[in-house]
């Protein structure tokens, strides 16, 4: 299973770079019917981190290592940091149209995309080649600030999705926002203990590469979802 993984990690990439420009374009195209809140729009704008990420990581291809393969992967995590956030109004939004909770979300999303910020530039990276990419990944020598922050991102909004998610189903009979939080959650977790090397190197890790399909399915799931609210 590895080794099919990794031979065929360089197309799907590209796969996935292509899935994530569509969704940017329906995500918009739901936002400008106006009849959904804002929820498109920041999924589309999420989807944009999502993106540059996958073709960042599909360059690697070709890329070589040096300062500007460096600088765009920098960005990498900076958007990430920055725009993971963006989930806690997008769970507001699909959970109430109260006012003071949709506030305290954004006031909420915007002090951590602060912090993300502030993380993704003191992420330390390190050249790592698996397969045919190369990319540049968070080293030991990322500060204790940046890896905590980035590991509660992934996971925290994720747990709130659910727990939102499973209230969503319960009463207005619209599984997708469970189902967005859900598999987000189990390929983070596949990648965990499917994507480690046997020998333990860290650099051959494919937790990165198996998070992704994650990632494809939940912005799947909340197009899906923002379509039955329609």
């Amino acid at each position: 299973m590895r080794e099919l993984l990794i031979k065929t990690m360089a197309p799907v990439l590209w796969i996935m770079t292509f899935f994530d420009r569509i969704a940017i374009y329906f995500m918009i195209r739901e936002f400008r019917k106006g009849t959904v809140h804002s929820i498109p729009l920041l999924t589309g704008i999420l989807c944009l981190g999502l993106f540059y990420d996958s073709l960042i990581l599909a360059s690697g291809v070709f890329l070589q290592y040096g300062t500007l393969f460096h600088h765009l992967s920098q960005l990498r995590y900076i958007l990430h940091c920055t725009l993971i956030p963006l989930l806690f109004p997008i769970c507001a939004y699909s959970l109430t149209d109260n006012k003071k909770v949709i506030r305290i979300s954004w006031i909420v999303a915007v002090i951590i995309m602060v912090l993300g910020l502030v993380a993704g530039f003191m992420v330390v990276t390190e050249p790592r080649t698996v397969g045919a990419i190369r990319r540049y990944a968070s080293s030991d020598l990322t500060g204790k600030f940046s890896s905590t922050l980035t590991s509660l991102l992934d996971t925290v909004p994720v747990f709130i999705m659910i727990g939102i998610g499973i209230y969503i189903w319960i009463k207005k009979k619209n599984p997708n926002m469970f189902f967005a939080g859900f598999f987000m959650l189990l390929f983070t977790l596949l990648g965990i203990f499917l994507g480690k090397d046997p020998s333990g190197d860290r650099s051959q890790s494919l937790m990165f590469y198996i998070s992704m399909y994650g990632e494809a399915l939940m912005v799947f799931f909340l197009w899906r979802f923002v379509n039955k609210k329609q």
